[in-house]
């Protein structure tokens, strides 16, 4: 049985044509339609700020916390030495 290669060849030309429209065709398509990873590529760049804001504001309530308990601090001890002093009233 003789097989006829131009035949054969040309439905590979065909396909390999059609393949090629179908992958331009899919680029186009794409290409133009907006991504669907992109709100997810922004929550994954805001998730790394939100962590570092949160650890800043942990900071800084630590770090007034600890100066008002240094003022507290001060303060008792300015009344607890008035009150030894005799002469002096403490304050309220």
């Amino acid at each position: 049985m003789e097989e006829n290669w131009y035949a054969v060849e040309q439905q590979i030309r065909d396909r390999l044509t059609e393949a090629r429209a179908r992958a331009r065709t899919w680029t186009l398509i794409h290409g133009l339609a907006p991504s669907a990873r992109r709100p997810y590529s922004i929550t994954i760049a805001l998730i790394p700020l939100a962590s570092w804001v949160l650890a800043r504001a942990l900071w800084l309530s630590l770090k007034l916390s600890r100066a008002l308990a240094n003022a507290r601090t001060a303060t008792k001890r300015y009344q607890s030495t008035n009150a030894l002093m005799g002469g002096k009233e403490s304050r309220p």
